[in-house]
C-alpha cells in the first residue's frame, strides 16, 4: 500500500553540485570585476603620469623659451646670462603670476640625485639689481620636484656654427655671456615608469645674435647707475 503523502527534496550529492557550481559563478564574477578594477587603475594611473610629463614640459618649455638676456652674475669679469652643463640649466626668465611674484626671475633647472635614482627640480629667486655671486645659494627658499623616478637624464645645446649653420648638440655651454639657440632636456625613466619621456627640444625665442649688443647696453647703463650713485 503506497503513501499517499509523498516526500520531496533534494539528495546531498544534488546540493553539493549546486554549491559547487554556485562557488564558480561567484568566482568568475568576482575575477572580473577584480580585472576590470586593476585595468581602471592602471589606466587611470597612465593619465596620471601622461598628464604630469605633460605639465612638467609645458613648464620648462616656457620658462626656457622666453630666457630674458639680463645678467644674473659676474665670473672673471663677465657678466653671465646663461649657464649649463649636462645636469643643470641657469638663467633669467619671467614667472606666470600664478608661481610667483611677476618680474624676472634667476631660475635653476636641475637633475639631482635623490631616493635611488634622479628627480628633476626646479628652483626661482627674485632678480635683484645688485649681482652678487653666492647669494642664491644663501636662500632659504626650498626647490620644487618636478619630476621623479629618472634614470637617467641630460640637458644640451646647439648653436650657429662660423658658417651660420646649425651646429652639433653639446653637453656644457661655455659662452656665459651668450645664449644658446635651443635647449634639449633627454629623460629616461626609471623601471615601473607607465610613461615614457617625449623628445623635448627648446628654440629660445630670444634673439641670439643680438645677446651681445643687449648685454653691452645692459652693463653701460649699470654702471652708469652705479657711477651716479657715487
Amino acid at each position: 500500500m503506497m503513501n499517499k503523502k509523498q516526500q520531496s527534496g533534494f539528495s546531498l550529492m544534488e546540493i553539493i553540485v549546486a554549491m559547487t557550481l554556485l562557488s564558480l559563478i561567484m568566482a568568475m564574477i568576482y575575477g572580473g570585476i577584480h580585472s576590470s578594477r586593476k585595468m581602471a587603475l592602471k589606466g587611470t594611473k597612465r593619465i596620471n603620469a601622461t598628464n604630469e610629463i605633460r605639465v612638467v614640459q609645458e613648464l620648462v618649455r616656457r620658462q626656457i623659451s622666453r630666457i630674458l638676456p639680463m645678467a644674473f652674475k659676474e665670473e672673471d669679469n663677465t657678466f653671465v646670462i646663461f649657464e649649463g652643463d649636462d645636469q643643470h640649466i641657469m638663467y633669467v626668465s619671467p614667472m606666470p603670476g600664478y608661481l610667483g611674484k611677476g618680474g624676472p626671475h634667476v631660475q635653476l633647472i636641475e637633475i639631482v640625485n635623490a631616493n635611488g635614482g634622479k628627480i628633476l627640480q626646479f628652483s626661482h629667486w627674485l632678480l635683484n639689481d645688485s649681482i652678487e655671486e653666492g647669494s642664491f645659494e644663501d636662500s632659504e627658499q626650498e626647490p620644487v620636484v618636478l619630476l621623479e623616478n629618472i634614470q637617467d637624464a641630460e640637458f644640451s645645446f646647439v648653436k650657429l656654427d662660423e658658417e651660420g649653420e646649425l651646429g652639433d648638440w653639446e653637453s656644457a655651454w661655455e659662452e656665459g655671456e651668450n645664449t644658446p639657440l635651443m635647449v634639449k632636456l633627454d629623460v629616461e625613466m626609471g623601471e615601473g615608469s607607465l610613461m615614457q619621456w617625449p623628445v623635448m627640444q627648446v628654440a629660445l625665442m630670444l634673439d641670439a645674435t643680438a645677446t651681445n649688443r643687449r648685454v653691452s647696453e645692459s652693463l653701460m647703463l649699470r654702471n652708469s647707475n652705479r657711477g651716479e650713485i657715487k
